[in-house]
């Protein structure tokens, strides 16, 4: 399953037919994305915090966040790609194939705005290159796609972050 993250990551296409064919491929996708979040958490706290300031539920909130903007991300791109551009496919095959495509977020963990801005770019193109396998879509029909359910997933993260201000 991470072996063919990293190969995702790396633009082989291959890796997402693999994971086209796989009936667990959503579950390995929640799985890599949780340890993305996990991963992420625990590198920023080893390398620009220190390891007193864990909070565990900093963590969770980090890992909650984490799947439940791939679900949306993905459950909105397929829905964008199904009803506008008459893709087929059920979205589980959208959460497998986008649930590989997460590990350039670990350029967060740098800190560095712009490091951290190349992360996402390459994360968006990995989105496009799933969503166009899971949908056999155009580029630009996918890139749409992409871009629709990447705003909806930003906007219910930030929902999503006002309990845990005000609780937390």
């Amino acid at each position: 399953m991470f072996t063919r993250a990293v190969r995702a990551a790396r633009f082989d296409k291959k890796a997402f037919t693999e994971a086209y064919f796989n009936d667990d491929a959503a579950a390995d996708g929640a799985i890599i994305v949780a340890s993305v979040g996990t991963i992420s958490y625990l590198g920023i706290l080893l390398w620009h915090v220190g390891l007193d300031a864990f909070n565990l539920g900093r963590l969770l909130q980090t890992v909650l966040a984490g799947v439940m903007s791939w679900l949306i991300l993905a459950i909105a791109t397929w829905f964008v790609a199904t009803r506008l551009f008459g893709a087929r496919g059920r979205p589980q095959t959208m959460m497998g194939l986008q649930g590989l495509a997460v590990l350039p977020l670990l350029l967060e963990m740098a800190r560095n705005q712009v490091v951290a801005g190349i992360g996402l770019i390459w994360y968006l193109a990995l989105l496009v290159m799933a969503t166009r396998e899971a949908g056999d879509l155009s580029p630009r029909n996918a890139g749409v796609a992409v871009l629709v359910g990447f705003a909806l997933a930003v906007l219910v993260r930030a929902l999503f972050s006002v309990p845990f201000a005000v609780f937390g």
